[in-house]
């Protein structure tokens, strides 16, 4: 279901505007690179798929808006769609109550800047990350996790399927994350990212500059 057309014009009558961005940013992890330098729970699954880590409201100028109301998740009011949170939002350090605190985390630093309410906010996270399958994307093109691959290449083959250049970030060279961008239209749509360059996903030693895809 779209809940996009609702969530934006509802919201300009029903909740503050005043907090100001530009665009949206949508990060993605993936699983095995993030939890080979984190302290990831044992008992949470790992799966070759990227997650939701958050939705950014972001701007162009400055430092992106952060902590904009003291307002605090009430996880009553994300419980119709908690079922799908746990399926693709999910926290890596263990348990669903760990799930709970990893949004409540992103609605406090981020949600309370997106000037929606609380299950708006998250349905569209939802909305815009079941668009695209990214792993999907990539395995289609031949890269396959457990590899290197030239950091252009995995640029390329992600700017060919969704028409816009992606930030790669990665900790010391496996990549950890993907981050795409939106505009602010009553439904939004991917553009191209501020030009920020990961220089931490490149394996120097290499002829070419690479990441691994663990």
């Amino acid at each position: 279901m779209n809940y996009l057309i609702f969530i934006f014009t509802v919201s300009v009558f029903l909740y503050d505007s005043s907090n100001g961005f530009d665009y949206w940013m949508i990060a993605q992890t993936w699983p095995p690179g993030f939890c080979m330098h984190e302290q990831c729970a044992a008992t949470v699954p790992k799966p070759y798929k990227f997650t939701v880590h958050g939705l950014w409201p972001s701007t162009y100028r400055w430092s992106p808006p952060l902590q904009c109301t003291r307002t605090p998740l009430d996880l009553s009011m994300i419980k119709p769609i908690d079922g799908e949170l746990e399926r693709v939002w999910p926290s890596y350090f263990g348990g669903n109550k760990k799930n709970g605190e990893f949004w409540k985390h992103e609605w406090w630093k981020h949600g309370t800047c997106s000037n929606l309410q609380q299950l708006d906010y998250f349905k569209l996270t939802l909305d815009i990350y079941a668009r695209n399958d990214l792993a999907k994307i990539l395995e289609n093109a031949g890269i396959s996790h457990g590899a290197l691959y030239p950091i252009h290449q995995v640029i390329s083959v992600l700017r060919a399927s969704l028409g816009v250049r992606p930030q790669l970030k990665c900790i010391k060279g496996d990549l950890v994350e993907v981050r795409l961008c939106l505009n602010t239209n009553t439904i939004p749509q991917y553009i191209n990212c501020a030009n920020i360059r990961y220089s931490d996903c490149e394996f120097e030693t290499l002829p070419v500059p690479s990441l691994r895809f663990p």
